[in-house]
């Protein structure tokens, strides 16, 4: 019985030890686990909060802007890159005179501006285009003073292609025709500077300009007595200038001595009654109306092969003259000049050897203060004495005086047709 207790008790002590074995071991695991279950957590916990501070921290950029800048700043500086490389590959292609390359690559400059700048600045254009502008005028101001006409007249064109209404461009265009010797195309560009401008200082000016160039140019045509051109010049300039009178006193003129006399006129009607003006219109119309009052035709007497015109000296002595083209100088004889010197007076100039139709004959000049065969007149008129003049007749009527009209011998019906 003993033996029995003992063993049982033995059994009871082994199994309380198995289950006390694995108390401590489910204990120590489970201790284990919890250590490593808050050591994770609290990775989990410090990254959340890594995780929420930096979202905080984004946030709070965001609300403040601070990342908008950067990115600005970026692309503002990448844009200045490029702008500058363009401003470089522009002022080569002027040097290389590939002007309409050059003026792509401005187009390509303020496109790119637009695109980057214009919802801030929707009025501003690319702060590199006056540098390129200012290297492109310079440009093209050497070619013109180095006469580079054609290159000139390209590169201008270039630019205005891009800039249709850029004053200094227009008005170097204006100074590259009158540089090439082309008024009236400079003056008609000249007037039309005022349709690219934007108020009305500046369209002032530029009609002043315009103006100014006309002046210069009808002193040049009137000292050269080239009337017809000077009447075209004064017609395509009122096309741009019609109220100016300065025009309409040149148009009066020309048209004179042109012999449009009904045109003339009309054109001096207007400044008779301008007080800048007045007198000398007045002046100008009485020797319109002295015109109109002339033959249209001068009759001629018929001698042979010969015609004979009436002429009248200092108003108070008639001759009869024959014409005579050939002769370069008009001819009295002896006796017909001294019963000239009865009436008038009469200054020696020289002696000369003179040809004629005749042949060379000598004579003495003289000089008379009018000359006139009905109502065409000269003042201080030349002509030469000799005593080789047929009797005939009081002497020849010469170039000197044919040639300072458009004269025409009309010999079908004996009649001189002068005009002015």
């Amino acid at each position: 019985m003993s033996r029995i207790a003992l063993v049982i008790a033995l059994i009871c002590s082994v199994i309380l030890n198995i289950y006390l074995f694995i108390q401590l071991n489910i204990s120590v695991n489970i201790g284990t686990i919890e250590r490593e279950f808050q050591q994770l957590s609290g990775y989990l916990n410090n990254d959340k909060g890594k995780v929420q501070k930096s979202s905080r921290s984004q946030r709070q950029k965001n609300d403040q802007g601070s990342s908008i800048p950067d990115t600005t700043a970026k692309n503002s500086e990448v844009a200045t890159k490029s702008a500058e490389q363009l401003v470089y590959n522009i002022k080569q292609a002027i040097i290389d005179q590939d002007y309409f390359t050059a003026g792509d690559l401005v187009n390509s400059l303020a496109n790119d501006f637009n695109a980057n700048y214009r919802r801030e600045h929707p009025v501003k254009k690319p702060p590199e285009l006056a540098n390129v502008k200012r290297f492109w005028l310079q440009a093209t101001e050497e070619l013109i003073r180095k006469k580079h006409y054609n290159h000139a007249d390209t590169s201008i064109s270039a630019y205005l292609a891009f800039e249709p209404d850029d004053n200094d461009f227009l008005y170097q265009q204006v100074d590259l025709y009158w540089q090439q010797q082309q008024p009236l195309l400079a003056i008609k560009n000249a007037y039309e500077v005022q349709y690219h401008v934007n108020n009305e200082a500046k369209r002032h000016n530029a009609t002043n300009f315009a103006r100014e160039l006309v002046q210069q140019y009808a002193e040049a045509l009137i000292a050269n007595e080239h009337w017809l051109e000077l009447s075209e010049l004064v017609e395509d300039a009122q096309v741009y200038d019609s109220q100016n009178l300065s025009l309409q006193w040149l148009l009066a003129r020309a048209q004179y001595q042109l012999g449009e006399f009904e045109y003339a006129l009309n054109a001096i009607q207007p400044l008779l009654d301008e007080a800048n003006y007045k007198v000398k219109a007045l002046t100008l119309l009485a020797d319109i109306e002295a015109a109109l009052r002339k033959p249209q035709s001068i009759p001629l007497n018929r001698q042979g092969e010969h015609f004979i015109v009436q002429a009248l000296i200092n108003d108070n002595y008639n001759v009869s003259l024959l014409l005579d083209t050939g002769a370069s100088i008009s001819l009295l004889s002896e006796s017909a000049f001294n019963a000239l010197r009865e009436y008038s007076d009469v200054v020696y100039v020289k002696d000369s050897t003179l040809n004629t139709a005749g042949g060379q004959v000598s004579a003495s000049i003289y000089q008379v203060a009018k000359f006139e065969i009905q109502g065409y007149t000269i003042n201080d008129f030349d002509f030469a004495v000799s005593p080789f003049v047929s009797e005939l007749n009081d002497g020849l009527l010469g170039m000197n005086f044919l040639r300072a009209f458009d004269f025409h011998i009309d010999q079908k019906n004996s009649v001189l047709v002068l005009n002015k």
